[in-house]
């Protein structure tokens, strides 16, 4: 009688897995939808220039600048997934991690070399690539955000692989309503905050249609 202890040849058979025809539709949807989004990701350019900006991918020399804007209560309450307190953990964490990710494009927003925020677009599968940013509190009121977000939406359009982006806000947060109504997206509903800290509040849902001249 053959073990498993006296063969060591044997290998188990495992039963084929077999799906049923909605089930690989459904896993073919997905697939393709990954493919699609870092398809997206990987388009977009590594550098980005505006007038006064640059834009580029987070590093750690960022790190200092990072958590000295970030810790700031006044841009956490408006954002979903920024912690506060904002630590050198959190920091090195964002550049070398969350960075990094698939579904995730960040871009440091730089003034004459120099940290100023965060703008970039999430992938969350099966949904419209969604824009985010923030902008340390020493900046505001200069234009700098819009300058951003119109520098990474052009770049973005510019690849034709963006036929529609998505975006959200705070109902209270007229700046960045302001930021997204300069940039062209338009109001789509209204709602309770879908996820992080700001679940469940007061939330304005828009997106932006790629011009047909773009």
């Amino acid at each position: 009688m053959t073990t498993l202890e006296d063969d060591d040849d044997f290998v188990p058979q495992r039963r084929p897995h077999l799906m049923g025809p909605a089930a690989q539709a459904k896993a073919l949807a997905e697939a393709t939808a990954r493919l699609a989004a870092r398809r997206q990701r990987d388009a977009l350019p590594h550098r980005i220039e505006t007038a006064r900006l640059v834009l580029r991918a987070p590093i750690r020399g960022d790190v200092p600048d990072l958590v000295k804007l970030a810790d700031n209560k006044a841009i956490a309450d408006r954002l979903s997934r920024l912690p506060h307190p904002y630590t050198r953990a959190d920091g090195i964490g964002f550049v070398e991690i969350i960075a990094q990710r698939p579904d995730e494009r960040p871009y440091a927003i730089t003034l004459d070399d120099q940290f100023i925020g965060v703008v970039g677009f999430t992938f969350n599968e099966g949904q419209l690539p969604e824009l985010g940013y923030w902008l340390g509190e020493p900046y505001w009121g200069r234009g700098f955000m819009s300058e951003a977000v119109k520098g990474l939406i052009e770049a973005a359009f510019a690849t034709q692989l963006f036929p529609r982006l998505k975006a959200r806000a705070l109902a209270s947060n007229d700046g960045s309503l302001n930021v997204l109504g300069k940039a062209g997206f338009v109001r789509t509903g209204e709602g309770p905050g879908p996820v992080g800290t700001n679940k469940d509040k007061p939330t304005i849902f828009l997106e932006l249609e790629q011009p047909k001249w773009s």
